[in-house]
Parts: structure tokens; C-alpha cells; sequence
């Protein structure tokens, strides 16, 4: 009988770890976009994370091309649907920018403050 109550335990323990440990994965994703009513922005930038590798998923529903590019990695540029790239941030601050002529100049740009 008390083995079986340990081992209830240790089973309960090992599903509240899993699901406190499967927040911090997703958070691994960045869901980024732009969009008709602001098609000169980026929403759902954060403007802080801490150090790691990240998967920035980039959806344009705005009818203007545009592209994500965090660092030295970009998607292409592409008039709408969704491309991903993977980040790996560093502590320190990392540019963002949509590379289009004139985009960044828009305000499609900004920093990310890396802890």
C-alpha cells in the first residue's frame, strides 16, 4: 500500500513537471504579423526576451510584400501567408527589420533587448 501511494505521487509529480515545462516551450514560438488595418507594422514583436533559440512565425495578411528579418536571418519577401525563421539571440540588443525599400523607414523596424 505505501508503494502504491509513492508511486501515485511520483506519477502526479511527473505530470504537474510536464505541464509547468510545456509553457516555457511554447514560448519558444513568436507569432508575428501584419495586417491590412496596420500594414506598416510588425505586431506581436516582443521587445524583450532572454538569451536562446527562438522560432519567429511571420504571418502577412496585409497585401503588401514584406519580409521579417531579426539579426543576419530573414524570410523572403512574400505578399501574404505565413513564413518562420529560426533565431538563436544572444544576450545584448538584436535589430529587426522588413527589408523592402522604404519599409523600415515606415516604422517596420526596432530592437529586441536580449537578457
Amino acid at each position: 500500500m505505501r508503494i502504491r501511494t509513492l508511486a501515485t505521487v511520483s506519477a502526479i509529480s511527473a505530470v504537474a513537471l510536464a505541464g509547468a515545462a510545456s509553457p516555457a516551450l511554447a514560448q519558444k514560438t513568436i507569432n508575428v504579423s501584419s495586417d491590412k488595418k496596420a500594414p506598416l507594422a510588425y505586431k506581436g514583436m516582443p521587445k524583450t526576451l532572454k538569451a536562446g533559440t527562438y522560432t519567429f512565425r511571420y504571418t502577412n495578411n496585409s497585401g503588401i510584400p514584406h519580409n521579417l528579418k531579426i539579426g543576419k536571418v530573414s524570410t523572403p519577401v512574400f505578399k501574404s501567408g505565413t513564413k518562420t525563421i529560426k533565431v538563436t539571440l544572444k544576450k545584448g540588443t538584436t535589430a529587426y527589420i522588413c527589408t523592402v525599400p522604404g519599409h523600415g523607414a515606415a516604422g517596420m523596424k526596432g530592437r529586441l533587448r536580449v537578457t
